[in-house]
């Protein structure tokens, strides 16, 4: 396995699938992620949303059988959590918005 006190076992070297290589279009920018499947619509995150850019989607009934909670207006959304912070099934994930190149 060794021979004169060096390494002769041959390395090996991993291959890139091409899947991985092909370019994906951009996926838009959106500053709340809602696990909607978890969502008891109990409009805590409504009331307390000081933009008031969220509802319940009435057209929609999750596998609780409650209407989620949605998105209206991703743009005037601030990612200030107070929805994640009043939610009591916690389907809320907050991300704060992208920095611009020129900061």
């Amino acid at each position: 396995m060794f021979g004169a006190g060096l390494r002769t076992r041959k390395r090996t070297t991993m291959a890139i699938s091409p899947v991985a290589m092909t370019l994906r279009p951009p996926v838009p920018w959106a500053p709340l992620l809602i696990a909607e499947d978890h969502c008891k619509g109990c409009e805590l995150c409504v009331a307390a949303c000081p933009k008031a850019v969220l509802a319940l989607d009435r057209g929609r009934v999750n596998l609780l059988g409650y209407h989620p909670i949605r998105l209206t207006d991703p743009a005037a959304c601030t990612s200030c959590a107070f929805c994640a912070r009043v939610c009591p099934d916690a389907v809320f994930i907050v991300w704060a918005a992208p920095r611009e190149a020129g900061r």
